[in-house]
């Protein structure tokens, strides 16, 4: 669930980026950062679905702890990169779509917060708990995948075989 939500944050904050380009006044150091968030976002989604092999095996995206603070990083440059103060207290007095600007801000503190999140996670050693799940989950499709090979004989043989138990 923390995979899907995550994906769907980055997912948003690249629609976000996408949408300030469109609607927010920006200039040529903003469009880098742009898209330097965007290049973020499709690397989080490839993290996250655990796609690229690259990405797995550094230890800065595969630790939750480091992981964090980069997503809240991302997170805080976003909302600092997209941070539009009206000179004036009225909302109706702006240069663009509030709608668009609640929308970024929206995305960028979302991940800001699944950033706190996975540190949070991490310092509760919530990862060892999710890998020793893994590894119970790939211990017990192995075991099936033998059985199913073996056939119901292997089955009836571990059943009357004492040393199986």
């Amino acid at each position: 669930l923390l995979k899907f939500i995550t994906i769907l944050i980055a997912v948003l904050l690249m629609i976000a980026q996408v949408i300030s380009s469109v609607y927010l006044p920006f200039d040529g150091v903003e469009l880098i950062l742009k898209i330097f968030l965007s290049s973020f976002c499709v690397m989080i989604i490839l993290n996250e679905l655990e796609w690229w092999g690259l990405l797995r095996a550094s230890p800065l995206l595969w630790n939750w702890i480091p992981r964090g603070y980069l997503y809240a990083f991302i997170g805080v440059v976003s909302v600092e990169e997209n941070n539009l103060k009206p000179s004036s207290g009225a909302l109706n007095t702006l240069p663009f779509d509030y709608t668009a600007a609640l929308f970024i801000e929206t995305a960028s503190w979302l991940m800001f917060f699944i950033g706190i999140l996975y540190i949070s996670l991490g310092l509760c050693c919530c990862q060892v708990y999710q890998a020793k799940v893994r590894e119970n989950y790939k211990d017990r499709v192995a075991e099936r995948k033998k059985i199913f090979e073996d056939g119901l004989t292997s089955l009836e043989f571990r059943k009357n075989d004492p040393s199986m138990t």
